[in-house]
């Protein structure tokens, strides 16, 4: 093929008769892989998929929206970017996504210090992409007026949640087991025999992440049962949305409240964040990480960035992404549109790194 030709097709638009043509199948077949419908094998369709890739293919989706007033396109509205946590969310919703065939609008939303959000306007315009589905993913904190979710409703797009609780009948929800994750982490210390483990986050006082509070319930719970004293160090003017200043604080904290006569065997900051700066602080202080003190934190997003690395309880951000995109598109394809709605809560996993150790005797 001549460079000419070559650019010829790049400029061309691929159409399903094109894909159909190579592959030696049937429009109508082609058009169902592409479109997700049932009826054809997994390998066919992703044989179609995989060179309507290869090919170039671009679906008008506006233009086939025009008959069904829906596009194929789905809304992820997501409250906290800034952290870098959601970041796998976004990632596996969109792949989930794509293998449908319908692409992603992002909306990033800011939310101010008493949790209310801000720049909501942008949801208004989701309803005027005519988009087919939306995923909604919340910090925990940020608030958003139920007059918006209840617009969805009345124009029929359907939806679902992400640690964002609410009381519209019919919304699949998902959250994280953030108090489970507390009491697991705080019982695998226990399992190494320690017994004094203080907990370091922010005041109760203060306007804070939902996995935050839950936590510290985990390691309360934990601590209750195994007949032991909780210690526990407070942030108490502040609260920071950034990872390097929430290291500034832990490091802070925990060298204003150490008590070098009788000290904790093990501390556990409320994130990775908190975590490194408990490390930072203990090393500066003569401490050896984990001989002397272990350490661990929440989130597993940079935990491998501690000397030694940390042993964190690692948030399933990626399933979880991939759960809302594929309860989603089935709802949006009828699969399960008549399944009653579910609370799904998903698991934390503990990652055992060189910070935590037995307790020395």
């Amino acid at each position: 093929m001549s460079a000419n030709d070559q650019n010829k097709r790049r400029t061309k638009s691929i159409t399903m008769k094109d894909i159909a043509d190579a592959l030696g199948l049937d429009r109508t077949t082609v058009s169902k892989a592409l479109s997700g419908k049932r009826g054809l094998s997994e390998k066919t369709r992703r044989l179609v998929l995989e060179t309507a890739e290869k090919m170039g293919y671009r679906k008008d989706v506006f233009a086939s929206g025009l008959m069904t007033r829906k596009n194929q396109i789905i809304g992820m509205v997501v409250t906290d970017l800034s952290r870098g946590l959601f970041s796998a969310v976004v990632r596996e919703f969109q792949n989930e996504v794509k293998q449908h065939g319908y692409g992603v609008i992002l909306c990033s939303l800011d939310n101010t210090e008493d949790g209310r959000a801000t720049n909501i306007e942008q949801l208004h315009s989701l309803r005027f992409q005519r988009v087919s589905g939306i995923t909604f993913v919340s910090n925990g904190t940020t608030q958003i007026p139920e007059n918006y979710f209840k617009e969805f409703v009345d124009n029929d797009i359907l939806f679902n949640t992400l640690e964002l609780s609410m009381h519209i009948e019919g919304i699949d929800q998902l959250f994280f087991n953030h108090r489970k994750a507390g009491k697991e982490l705080t019982e695998y210390l226990i399992s190494l025999g320690h017994r004094k483990i203080a907990f370091l986050t922010y005041s109760p006082r203060l306007q804070v992440y939902q996995s935050t509070r839950e936590r510290i319930r985990g390691y309360f719970d934990a601590m209750r049962e195994a007949g032991l004293a909780p210690i526990t160090f407070f942030e108490e003017s502040r609260y920071s949305k950034t990872y390097g200043h929430e290291v500034q604080m832990a490091y802070d904290v925990l060298r204003s409240h150490w008590n070098r006569e009788d000290p904790p065997t093990a501390v556990i900051g409320a994130n990775d964040s908190f975590a490194l700066g408990i490390l930072h602080a203990l090393k500066d202080m003569g401490y050896r990480i984990p001989d002397d003190v272990s350490v661990a934190g929440f989130d597993d997003l940079y935990a491998e960035m501690g000397v030694p690395s940390l042993t964190s309880m690692k948030m399933p951000m990626g399933h979880a992404g991939q759960l809302a995109a594929r309860l989603l598109m089935n709802r949006i394809k009828g699969a399960q549109a008549a399944r009653p709605a579910e609370k799904l809560t998903i698991d934390y996993s503990i990652v055992v790194r060189n910070s935590t150790g037995p307790v020395r005797q």
